[in-house]
């Protein structure tokens, strides 16, 4: 049988197979899928379709990235945290290249960048801080940020809530710059959200260790706020009470529109009226529930801060800021409640005249007794717990550090300030003596200077350069402690408040303070006496007050010119206790005996070589205005006057000092005359010395002699010396008799006549003479002084004639000579043996004084023959030759020597008077002379 065939396979090889096993040997490469999609790109650049924008760009506001602030806006919201941060730098950058766009984009800018105060990045939240302290709270105005305020709380007040504790920490940052640069704006409408929020943060156990240094700039950012918020009380206190007194003394009527102008006085009075509710949310007051809340969270705060503090070899220091500040946060609550108490403790540094004079009571009101008695509610625990029952502070070493031993200082500083606040704000020393007693030799301490003896550190351990800021912070709670403690302590802490006095520099601004806290206790001193307390102030007071009084001419003297208000407040102080000590009282005498040490401030005289003795001004001439006038008035409250105190004041009313308080202080010497004060004698003796020394240059140096002789310094000293012989004169025809007075004054008049005075001084002397010895019967003077007056009164008008600003115009204006020739020729005109006496002295002068006494010699003729007695008694007694020979002195009239000598017009104006009296033809007997002298 033959093999059956095998049946072939009808598939060929690979069909019909889905997949086809492919083998590959080992090493070689595979080839690629056939769906894979080439990514090779060959080309020489990269065209984008965004670069054209840049040319849109031209004329926008761009950062140094070209891009805009809408662009920047974007990539604030960007996921990525340094993109975020870029963005806000970004935005710095733009701003400070384009600062219009910082106003005209403020809503925006703020509305897309406050989310930012949530941000999660610590890097994009300091980032924004920066861009709103340094940029856009530093370039928008007050107006352009009231409205966008609002924004910045809420998204403030979100952070504060926010669950992130570093987020809350860093919201009172924001919050902080925000205060700092609108204080104003934050304080009047956002009490409760700032003080619930901090309230919150305090309450929280274990925050001192916790926060750690961030503790401190939360209390740096309530300081902050509170200070706002009671320099904005304060503001609205003042407000209301000026408003309320005006409106008690303006009428209504004046407050009502007039004819159709709608007047704004009312709504302004309205506004600041008691009665009116403002839109600050009803927030006119503190909220005392919350304020009761602040000082728990402070106690506790402070306690857990205290414990901390010396829980180490060394203190820590960022817990003693914290209990600083927490001290601070205490004073400034107690202002808040109680905003008077500041005017009560204040010690003005200017010691202005409205509070040396009077006091006003409403510095001294108790204030509100709910505010009383909350204060003793809930601050006198305080004060009893945590801040006098360890104070002093002491640190666990002996020796500290420097930087360790001031920290140390201030915090018992601090704890000091806010104790006595929150006692003076209870009207009641503290119940417990011992607790008191703490206070008191820690205030003694201070004023003798032993800053640190109760750490039991070493003296140099200490900035002694700030010694003095630390003694003006204790310094205005001394007047009210001398009202409330025993004998005991006021004796003492006035003695330390003497030795200080002493002790600190005449420039220094303790020394300021010393003077203005001296007029504090005088004035509670003058107080208690007439109200007749018993237990405050002691006798022993005078004493002490001696001291001061004694202390300050010296300190008049030593300051010199150079520190003005330092003098200012000497001056005031020596006022007022002139003003208010009574008469015939130890302080009044005391006051009285200060003449001596005084003469110094004004002027001293000593011997020279030359007869007149030297003269040296004190500070007095050199001294401002105000200083001065303060320092003439208090010539008022002095019973009797030393000839030398009055010598001295006398010379310094020089050409140095103004005409103002020239008159001034002939006013108040008359007034003190008038009050039987000062003798006769010596107040004619004062009087004459004035007259010289008004226009005396004694002193100057010859650069300055040069200078007061230009024209212009002539003139003025000649208008000053007018009003100065007034004021003279009428000191002098109110005295009593003039022949007496005149009579009392002819040796002084005589004596200087014959010292040939200057004609500044020769006019005083001339309208002295005039004013007391000239009646409608004649001439009345002395015969000592008649037979010296011809040849004064002919020396007088010769040397008048000389003066440069008689002879040209000053300042465009003519200087008139006739009220200087008034006094001259009235007296001519009294007395006709006088005028001819003078008319025969200038006639017999020879012209050896060359041709300025030629012109002199012609004025001194056109001026008296020009009198009435002159023409018509003495000339037509004397015929023409007489007149020439003794005019001429035996030579004939030179016409070219007159033409020459600038007299030809006087000259002219002689013979015109002389021929239209008499008939005379001079000028043909010149001519006639000078053709025989030919």
């Amino acid at each position: 049988m033959a093999p059956r065939k095998t049946k072939k396979s009808s598939k060929a090889r690979g069909i019909g197979v889905d997949f086809k096993k492919v083998k590959n040997k080992v090493g070689r490469r595979l080839a690629p899928a056939s769906n894979v999609t080439k990514v090779d790109i060959k080309s020489k650049s990269i065209i984008l379709v965004g670069q054209s924008v840049a040319a849109d760009k031209k004329g926008l506001a761009v950062n140094n990235r070209r891009l805009t602030l809408k662009e920047l806006f974007q990539q604030t919201t960007h996921h990525n945290d340094n993109v975020r941060k870029d963005a806000l730098m970004g935005i710095k950058d733009l701003l400070s290249r384009h600062p219009e766009e910082l106003r005209s984009s403020a809503v925006s800018l703020v509305g897309k960048l406050c989310p930012r105060i949530n941000d999660n990045s610590k890097a994009v939240r300091q980032a924004l801080l920066e861009l709103f302290q340094e940029t856009i709270f530093a370039g928008l105005p007050q107006v352009l940020m009231c409205p966008l305020i609002p924004i910045m709380m809420a998204y403030i007040s979100s952070a504060m809530t926010n669950l992130v504790t570093d987020i809350r920490i860093y919201s009172f940052q924001f919050l902080d710059a925000l205060i700092q640069s609108y204080p104003s704006l934050v304080a009047a409408n956002y009490v409760t959200q700032i003080i619930q929020s901090v309230v919150d943060f305090l309450s929280k156990p274990g925050i001192a260790s916790q926060a750690g240094g961030q503790l401190r700039n939360i209390l740096n950012t309530l300081l902050r706020f509170l200070s706002a918020y009671e320099k904005k009380s304060g503001f609205l206190n003042l407000s209301r009470t000026t408003c309320t007194e005006n409106e008690q003394k303006v009428p209504r009527i004046f407050l009502s529109a007039l004819h159709s102008y709608k007047s704004t006085v009312a709504e302004m009075t309205s506004i600041l009226s008691p009665s009116h509710k403002n839109s600050n949310n009803g927030e006119d007051e503190f909220p005392m529930d919350l304020a009761e809340a602040l000082v728990k969270a402070l106690s506790s705060c402070w306690s857990e801060c205290a414990t901390l503090v010396c829980c180490g070899q060394l203190p820590d220091k960022d817990n003693l800021e914290c209990m600083i500040k927490i001290c601070s946060a205490i004073r400034f609550l107690v202002l808040i409640i109680k905003p008077e108490l500041e005017q009560q403790l204040q010690l003005d540094s200017d010691i202005t005249e409205s509070k040396l004079g009077t006091d006003n009571p409403k510095l001294f009101r108790a204030g509100k007794s709910s505010h009383q008695s909350w204060i003793k509610e809930h601050l006198l625990p305080f004060l009893h717990r945590q801040l006098i029952a360890p104070f002093p502070i002491q640190a666990p070493l002996i020796n500290l550090p420097k930087e360790m031993g001031e920290p140390l200082l201030l915090l018992n500083l601090s704890v000091f300030e806010a104790a006595m606040y929150i006692i003076i704000a209870g009207s009641s020393i503290y119940v417990e003596q011992y607790a008191i007693s703490k206070l008191l030799n820690y205030f003694v301490d201070i004023l003798n200077g032993q800053m640190l003896s109760f750490l039991g550190l070493s003296v140099g351990n200490f900035d002694k350069a700030s010694e003095a800021a630390y003694l003006r912070r204790v310094l205005p709670f001394l007047p009210w402690l001398l009202l409330h403690i025993d004998r005991e302590y006021q004796l003492r802490i006035l003695t330390a408040f003497t030795n200080l006095f002493k002790s600190c520099k005449p420039t220094s601004k303790l020394k300021h303070l010393c003077l203005a806290c001296i007029v504090k206790i005088l004035q509670q001193s003058n107080r208690v006496e007439e109200q007749a307390c018993h237990g405050t102030f002691m006798v022993d007071i005078f004493s002490f007050q001696k001291q001061w009084l004694q202390m300050l001419p010296m300190l008049l003297w030593e300051l010199k010119e150079n520190h003005c208000s330092t003098s200012l407040a000497v001056l005031k102080v020596l006022h007022y206790l002139g003003h208010t000590a009574p008469q015939c009282s130890l302080l009044a005498q005391e006051y009285m005996s200060l003449q001596p040490t005084l003469i110094p401030f004004f002027s001293t005289s000593y011997p020279s070589k030359s007869k007149n003795a030297r003269r040296l001004y004190g500070p007095f001439l050199k001294l401002p205005f105000i200083c001065q006038e303060m320092a003439l008035d208090l010539l008022f409250y002095y019973d009797k006057f030393s000839t030398a105190f009055l010598r001295a004041i006398a010379y310094c009313l020089c050409t140095e000092l103004q005409v103002d308080l020239v008159v001034r202080c002939l006013e108040v010497i008359q007034a003190v005359y008038r009050r039987g004060s000062i003798q006769l004698s010596d107040y004619l003796s004062f009087i004459f010395t004035v007259l010289l020394e008004s226009a005396s240059t004694e002193g100057r140096s010859k650069e300055e002699n040069y200078k007061h002789d230009s024209r212009m310094d002539t003139a003025k000293s000649y208008k000053r010396q007018r009003i100065i012989v007034g004021a003279l004169c009428s000191c002098l025809l109110q005295i009593g008799d003039q022949r007496l007075v005149l009579h009392l004054l002819s040796p002084l008049i005589c004596s200087s006549v014959a010292a040939s005075p200057p004609p500044i001084v020769s006019f005083g002397l001339i309208q002295i003479i005039n004013v007391l010895g000239t009646f409608e019967t004649g001439l009345c003077v002395p015969k000592s002084l008649f037979d010296s007056l011809p040849s004064f009164l002919r020396d007088y008008v010769l040397l008048l004639a000389k003066e440069r600003c008689f002879q040209h115009r000053i300042n465009q204006e003519e200087f008139s000579i006739s009220p200087f020739l008034h006094p001259f020729l009235n007296i001519l005109a009294k007395s006709l043996k006088l005028s001819e006496a003078v008319l025969r002295q200038v006639c017999m002068l020879t012209n050896s004084g060359g041709k300025g006494n030629l012109y002199g010699r012609i004025f001194a003729l056109v001026q008296i023959v020009s009198t009435t007695s002159a023409r018509s008694k003495v000339v037509k007694n004397l015929d023409d030759a007489s007149l020439f020979h003794s005019f001429e002195g035996g030579r004939a009239l030179d016409i070219f020597q007159l033409e020459e000598a600038n007299a030809s017009s006087l000259f002219q104006t002689l013979t015109k008077i002389i021929n239209s009296a008499y008939g005379w033809d001079m000028n043909d007997k010149c001519k006639m002379m000078f053709v025989a002298k030919k």
